[in-house]
């Protein structure tokens, strides 16, 4: 499949971009969220990733790769979301807790908590962020979330082991998200 539709691509078949779009919008729009949180420019990251793999789709080397390089421009477009809103923080007039926050589905607990995670990881640095969302919870080996992510293996581990010690030194200080924390990973198991 994964050939075919480069093949599509590559050729500017009729509907290989619909195909494309059908095929991965799913996998990209939730590595989005989770790597952004709820952000109102979860939408237009969503289109930024599929415009940059319609145009540099001749660059794919090994078209069965297909879905490990859509992920990977998935993280580097949500790299670069997260760097520009942290440029965009020196610009805004309103404190954040004025600003109005996106609505999240599911229960008032979940909601609570999880707009709390997504404020401990907006305070780790993008790369530490990254990996550990990629590797704790997408998932991903650690190869794979290294290749992702464009990193060597070992500088991937140094990132992931920061990012964990920052996150949870984080989550120590919100006891009631520490014991949510502890039973959504019971819950998943």
């Amino acid at each position: 499949m994964e050939v075919a539709l480069v093949t599509g691509l590559r050729t500017r078949a009729p509907g290989a971009a619909t195909r494309l779009y059908e095929a991965y919008v799913a996998t990209v729009h939730g590595l989005l969220f989770r790597l952004l949180g709820p952000d109102p420019e979860l939408q237009d990251a969503l289109q930024e990733v599929f415009i940059a793999i319609l145009i540099s789709i001749g660059q794919l080397r090994d078209p069965t790769l297909l879905t490990k390089w859509v992920i990977c421009i998935t993280v580097r477009s949500a790299k670069n979301v997260i760097r520009r809103r942290s440029r965009k923080r020196w610009l805004v007039f309103l404190p954040n807790d004025e600003l109005p926050e996106p609505m999240l589905e599911g229960s008032y607990i979940h909601r609570d908590a999880i707009r709390e995670v997504f404020k401990l990881l907006e305070q780790l640095p993008t790369e530490e962020r990254v990996a550990l969302i990629l590797h704790r919870i997408e998932g991903m080996s650690l190869s794979e979330s290294a290749a992702a992510s464009g990193m060597s293996l070992a500088t991937f581990k140094r990132r992931l082991a920061r990012g964990e010690s920052r996150f949870f030194a984080a989550v120590e200080e919100h006891p009631g998200l520490a014991v949510w924390l502890e039973g959504s990973a019971h819950r998943a198991e």
